[in-house]
């Protein structure tokens, strides 16, 4: 792409949205596998998805009282004592653990979703992986498996999901009770241990306009929060979580600002939403009743008073989610000039979740985590043309549309723009750990609520890992092990990944001097057809090389510069032992978790597909059972749960 022809307020917005994690080369959106929760067992996935974040009243039972402190206070210092309950357990094992040098490892639906059927020794579609090998596991009638099982022998210990996946699916959908049993099961397993973030769409949805609003419409339940009855609907398929889902035309005024941007400061500020199936009703009674309805589904499912780890509001320092960065200017979203407003904003609207969340009877063991995204541009960010045909269409136009959606908003005088993320872009070369820190903790909610520091670091899909990248990521982790160390929590790569699986599974399969089709005209078509800008038009062609929207492939030359082994057998990158087993030893992680895997089921070897564990016969499956073996990792989890450390708080 040629950033010469953006201009330099949108090249900066630009440089914002590649910042990102659950994207493609430098970030932005995930290239190609349904967020958790969006398809219906049966169903083809929706067209438009990714692969693809004040103290309490009431203390936990048992547990330390919330500091009166703020954020910047003096931290606790490097022997933290935890409490003597399921929490406290769980935190005292990551935190000595990761002294020790080792860390869990797990998937995001690691044993709810996967590809490779053991018994057919062949693979299957994910929704069909679903109801054969998760929901039978549910029921006790075979063992639970998983992908990465299927490769190394063990199932990983660390099991991710989204709330959307099991606490806000449809009913109709059948998966609610299995998604619940696959955490109960992993809970009890020696060291097994359960992450779950949130994709939720933002204050002003209407569920009329799902495309499965049938299976929503009747609500999961009525939540009362102060006299305001709250109805609490499924979240039915589609992506509307994402910033730019209500952008279809240029900002000509902030009377042209669509609602979904003003979720998080009218959360915080406790505004009632204008529009949608919430109409009416005040944002932060919307967002407490949904805290409160999780709580209940634990209740009812007998997760109460289980460890499990919430991750709401994530990747908050990127564009693409609409509590993002750049949607806190909430004096000018607004209007209100006495608005809470930047990072408090983002603060208001966590704490708000948290806090109802762990005031619900039951909730006294939930550990909340914080995560950003990437917290500076990757220094080998550039791509050559053949390179660029890799970009998926799909994350490539979210990416323009984000960019361009920040810089109106700038001009707008409505975006909010972060002073230690400037002084990052300002700084020649590898910015210092300080600077990288300040940045993590801005929008930080607080030491009293938060017990897990995290963050999120996606690797490129154009190209592949590079030593810079290397070292970039190890310093972005490096500078959040530094906060957790003087804060006295665990950290972790609460996401991470290589997007390239799929893509070296189908070179490894070409012949010599055969070509690589990437993309089909019509997926090409639709993502072109999304942009209602020409300039973005052009952008989006310039990066294929297209005079028009048609088919993206790689000529035979092309495959040769970019995979020099291809038409030879398997070509492999070794990601996972080269990149992130050397990023997780460096920064002293305590667990790392992937994104998913989807598959319908059909074309595998000749269209893209996105997973982020090899399966059995993957050219990286050998690679990916060494990774397994190393003594850092805990796979299964069960070497965590009691590693020796010389910093492990003895019990009375």
């Amino acid at each position: 792409m040629d950033l010469n022809r953006i201009s330099s307020r949108l090249c900066a917005a630009f440089l914002l949205c590649l910042a990102a994690a659950c994207g493609s080369s430098n970030g932005g959106t995930p290239p190609g596998a349904p967020p958790p929760g969006d398809n219906p067992p049966d169903d083809n996935p929706p067209d438009d998805n990714p692969p693809d974040d004040n103290p309490p009243d009431d203390n936990p039972p048992d547990d330390n009282p919330p500091d009166d402190n703020p954020p910047d206070d003096d931290p606790p210092g490097d022997d933290p004592e935890f409490p003597d309950t399921p929490r406290g357990k769980l935190l005292e094992d990551l935190w000595t653990s990761s002294r020790a040098g080792k860390f869990r490892f797990g998937y995001e639906h690691s044993i709810l979703w996967g590809l490779y059927d053991p018994g057919k020794m062949g693979l299957i579609s994910t929704n069909d992986w679903f109801a054969t090998l998760a929901g039978a596991a549910s029921r006790d009638e075979r063992a639970w498996a998983s992908d990465a099982g299927a490769t190394v022998g063990e199932n990983p210990g660390l099991l991710g999901l989204s709330l959307d996946a099991m606490v806000f699916d449809p009913v109709a959908w059948n998966r609610r009770d299995v998604a619940a049993a696959a955490v109960a099961y992993t809970l009890e397993q020696p060291g097994g241990m359960v992450a779950i973030d949130w994709h939720t769409p933002p204050c002003n949805y209407d569920i009329a306009s799902s495309d499965f609003a049938a299976d929503i419409a009747t609500p999961l339940a009525t939540i009362t929060v102060d006299g305001q009855s709250v109805p609490i609907h499924a979240q039915g398929g589609g992506t509307p979580f994402y910033a730019e889902t209500y952008y279809s035309a240029s900002l000509s005024s902030s009377a042209d600002i669509p609602e979904n941007l003003k979720c998080v400061c009218k959360v915080a500020n406790d505004v009632p939403i204008a529009e949608g199936t919430f109409a009416g009703i005040s944002a932060r009674d919307w967002l407490v009743a949904h805290a409160k309805y999780v709580a209940q589904f634990f209740r009812e499912h007998g997760l109460d008073g289980k460890p499990v780890v919430l991750r709401p509001f994530h990747e908050h320092t990127g564009a693409w989610f609409w509590w993002g960065q750049p949607y806190w200017n909430c004096q000018a979203l607004l209007g209100d000039d006495q608005a809470v407003t930047g990072p408090d904003a983002y603060r208001a609207a966590y704490r708000t979740f948290a806090e109802a969340v762990r005031s619900e009877p039951g909730m006294e063991n939930v550990i909340f985590a914080y995560s950003t995204d990437k917290l500076r541009k990757l220094s080998d960010s550039e791509v050559t043309p053949a390179e660029a045909k890799i970009r998926d269409p799909e994350s490539l136009s979210r990416d323009l549309l984000r960019a361009r959606l920040v810089e109106e908003l700038s001009e707008l005088g409505a975006a909010y723009e972060s002073p230690p993320q400037q002084a990052i872009l300002d700084h020649d070369g590898q910015p210092p750990s300080e600077l990288l820190e300040a940045y993590y903790l801005e929008a930080y909610p607080g030491d009293d609520l938060i017990d897990i520091l995290g963050i999120d670091l996606y690797y490129p899909y154009e190209r592949a890992a590079s030593p810079a990248d290397l070292e970039d990521m190890k310093a972005m982790a490096s500078a959040v092990a530094a906060v957790g160390a003087a804060k006295g929590k665990p950290h972790a790569l609460s996401e991470t990944g290589t997007y390239r699986l799929h893509l070296l599974h189908r070179v490894s399969k070409l012949a010599a001097g055969q070509p690589l089709a990437l993309y089909p005209a019509d997926h090409v078509s639709r993502w072109y057809d999304t942009l209602f800008d020409q300039g973005l038009k052009a952008e989006f062609l310039d990066n294929y090389g297209l005079g028009a929207a048609s088919a993206v492939a790689l000529s035979s030359t092309e495959v040769t510069s970019l995979f020099p082994g291809a038409g030879q057998g398997a070509v492999t990158e070794d990601w996972y032992n080269e990149h992130l087993l050397e990023i997780a030893k460096s920064a002293g992680v305590s667990y790392a978790l992937t994104w998913q895997t989807y598959y319908d089921g059909s074309d595998f070897d000749d269209k893209a597909v996105y997973y982020y564990v090899p399966f059995p016969g993957h050219p990286e499956a050998d690679n990916f059972r060494r990774f397994a073996e190393d003594p850092a990792v805990c796979f299964g989890g069960a070497a965590c749960e009691s590693a020796p450390s010389d910093r492990r708080r003895e019990r009375p």
